[in-house]
């Protein structure tokens, strides 16, 4: 069977065999490539329309517990100046994010021991009170299922969390040992019993991902259903273990994303912003390739470079709220607009 016989199984089924998935994944070529990106090009058009939601991420903080070997925040990272928003500086970002027209904002926060339960369910309480027509999506790790519930209560609405690998010797691999595949799941699962339009993904190109492994991404994505996935190219931060490790493929990246699109035709798929970083183009591309949401940085300027997740984060420009009418233009110009409400989520049908 060839590989545009595969994506189209792919599409009339949701879901292929581990063996086929691998196979597309280790052989598919250029052409394959932009047949993804074509049929999924239509399902995000025949589902989403010509708008794209805006999502204004906020970066609450940049210190961290945890030391996953690929990411710059990791506590073992000394050069990193460490940050910290006030409840009161989220809020201001809140409110220049409102009168932008943004209508979801994006709590994020490495898992910073001093940004507490108490801490973020009075940041979420508050932020839902002072705009009441907004979305509130989180970003703050692993915590217990108690303190997902009390973000629930306070009025979060979705809680983004990549699984990262679906092979559990794989995440081994990217973290130290005390972080497992196992407690990740965990907390997927209690964030969707819970409520929350639940958010997985993630990275390609990874230290020893194999297309075996990536397909088992897939497949899990298949089978858990999030409401929205984050897929981009990993990119090395010099400061981590995997400093001399190559970057993920945009090419590649994009021939995922449009997979996972087929896959879950009624998911929410973020243009993230490490794909704008390594590729000049890469937002519009990924868009093309299925991508429905972007998500300008709302952030005070004078931090976000600070919140290093990798080397050259890009922080201005489209990928700035100050930089909005830029990302308009650009949209604009491939045939989008951007929206300006919550973008409720749609449940897939059947």
């Amino acid at each position: 069977m060839s590989n545009i016989e595969l994506i189209d199984r792919l599409a009339a089924d949701g879901v292929l065999a581990e063996e086929d998935l691998e196979v597309l994944l280790a052989t598919y070529t250029a052409a394959d490539r932009d047949y993804a990106a074509s049929l999924a090009y239509r399902i995000a058009r025949g589902r989403f329309g010509t708008n794209l939601h805006a999502w204004g991420v906020i970066d609450i903080t940049n210190n961290c517990s945890k030391d996953c070997f690929y990411c710059g925040l990791c506590r073992s990272n000394e050069a990193l100046e460490r940050y910290r928003l006030s409840t009161e500086e989220v809020l201001a970002c809140c409110s220049e994010g409102h009168r932008l027209g943004i209508r979801t904002f994006v709590l994020q926060a490495a898992e910073d021991p001093d940004f507490g339960d108490d801490v973020a369910d009075d940041l979420i309480w508050r932020v839902r009170k002072g705009f009441p027509d907004s979305a509130i999506a989180l970003s703050f790790g692993e915590r217990s299922r108690a303190a997902y519930q009390r973000y629930f209560d306070a009025g979060a609405d979705r809680y983004l969390l990549r699984h990262e690998t679906a092979d559990a010797d794989h995440y081994a691999q990217l973290h130290p040992r005390r972080s497992t595949l196992a407690n990740r799941i965990r907390c997927l699962e209690d964030l969707k019993s819970i409520g929350f339009e639940t958010g997985s993904g993630m990275l390609v190109g990874t230290p020893f991902q194999t297309p075996l492994r990536l397909a088992r991404d897939l497949l899990f994505l298949a089978d858990f259903d999030p409401a929205l996935v984050t897929v981009g190219p990993f990119l090395p931060a010099s400061t981590t273990k995997f400093a001399e490790a190559p970057a993920g493929s945009v090419e590649k990246t994009l021939f995922v994303l449009s997979l996972v699109r087929i896959i879950l035709p009624n998911a929410d798929l973020p243009v993230m912003t490490s794909i704008a970083t390594a590729h000049p183009r890469g937002r519009e591309m990924a868009v093309m390739a299925g991508a429905n949401i972007v998500m300008p940085n709302l952030t005070p300027p004078a931090e976000r470079a600070k919140y290093a997740l990798y080397d050259g984060r890009v922080t201005l420009g489209a990928d700035a709220a100050d930089g909005l009418e830029i990302l308009r233009r650009r949209m604009d110009a491939i045939g989008y607009t951007l929206a300006s409400d919550r973008g409720e989520h749609r449940r897939r049908s059947g």
